[in-house]
């Protein structure tokens, strides 16, 4: 909901591709600075914790939100700060959360694991955009936010009795943080398929994934449609995304991951390519039901790849490396943004898909070829 929710009201308040680039870029920008440090944070605080003040932070933020759009204070740069929360959250809570996973069901069971979580979030991505759509055209974004709101008390309320099931941090890490930083990175580095997945997670949030931030402007420009169909357009993806993610989990953990996500990342340019072509509603949503299976498995087997192949001692600084770089996406939006403003939303996607296409294929194919475990 949330994503729809700025995406619409940065482009409605400043009619400019490039402040909608500008917004995703605050909202994404506090996982990429904040990711390597708050990956320590879930190696040595106790996690169940963590996620519990997620909970409250993003129920602060939401709250905030809806009091100064009630209020007639909604501008641009109101949204964009309190939007910044929502990221720091974001930041803290990515680590934390799959680690947990991994604490929960053991290595044998994470893949399934990490698609299960994927299907709630796909659920979520199915029924919140075309809520926001609805609730947008409707009732305005203060109404919205509020359901933003609620949302967050439910989390809330699951994550109460976490702490007592996953135990406590690990043993006391005595190294410095720039100490802790600096053996993840190299620990990162030395291992080929983790160094393949961080190189790949960067060039895919930087050149493909920033075309969601760009669907508002699509929708209007190109589609000439409202925000139910935008709703509908985010919901597609959803679909698409679900089904994955069902798909992955159905395997129990018995799939081929490196053939998977590669293929995965390959496929997804390919069709983003196809999409920007289409000016019949109907057709966009089918592409983008098989766009989102496709970044399913890329997220899915992103991180089954990281933590199987991370020591236990600091696979939560492995998953906050992988943070930061999924944290690289607002340079992508900020350039996507740029691009739209000067050749049009859809050459400007067009150019990222090529690009991204191009520039994964050498550090996929050898994943493709040996099919990491």
């Amino acid at each position: 909901m949330d994503l729809v929710l700025l995406g619409w009201l940065a482009y409605q308040l400043t009619d400019s591709p490039f402040m909608v680039g500008l917004g995703a870029f605050a909202r994404s920008a506090p996982l990429m600075v904040l990711g390597p440090f708050t990956g320590i944070l879930a190696d040595r605080l106790h996690r169940g914790r963590v996620l519990i003040f997620t909970q409250t932070l993003g129920l602060t933020a939401a709250l905030a939100l809806a009091v100064v759009f009630a209020t007639g204070r909604g501008g641009f740069w109101p949204l964009v700060g309190l939007e910044m929360l929502f990221g720091v959250l974001w930041a803290i809570d990515f680590p934390a959360r799959r680690t947990v996973l991994y604490a929960l069901v053991g290595s044998r069971r994470v893949a399934t694991a990490v698609s299960l979580e994927t299907v709630s979030m796909q659920v979520a991505k199915m029924i919140g955009p075309v809520l926001a759509g609805i609730g947008l055209a409707h009732l305005g974004p203060a109404p919205c936010y509020l359901a933003v709101a609620a949302l967050y008390v439910l989390g809330l309320l699951a994550f109460v009795g976490l702490p007592a099931r996953i135990g406590g941090p690990g043993p006391r890490d005595t190294a410095s943080v720039v100490e802790s930083l600096g053996a993840g990175f190299r620990e990162a580095w030395r291992e080929p398929t983790v160094r393949a997945v961080l190189m790949i997670t960067v060039l895919m949030n930087v050149l493909f994934f920033p075309y969601q931030h760009m669907l508002p402007v699509f929708a209007r420009q190109v589609l000439g449609v409202g925000p139910e169909w935008l709703g509908a357009l985010v919901a597609a993806d959803g679909l698409g995304a679900l089904l994955g993610a069902l798909a992955i989990a159905s395997g129990r953990g018995f799939l081929p991951h490196g053939r998977l996500f590669a293929g995965s990342v390959l496929i997804a340019p390919f069709l983003l390519l196809a999409f920007t072509g289409l000016r019949w509603p109907w057709a966009c949503l089918a592409v983008l039901v098989v766009v989102g299976a496709c970044e399913s498995g890329f997220a899915a087997m992103q991180s089954t790849l990281v933590l199987l192949s991370a020591p236990e001692a600091s696979r939560g600084r492995a998953m906050g490396i992988l943070s930061a770089c999924i944290g690289s996406q607002p340079a992508g939006t900020l350039w996507i943004g740029f691009l739209a403003g000067g050749i049009g939303v859809a050459p400007a996607m067009a150019i990222n898909g090529l690009v991204a296409l191009l520039a994964m294929l050498p550090a996929a194919w050898p994943l493709a070829r040996r099919g990491a475990a």
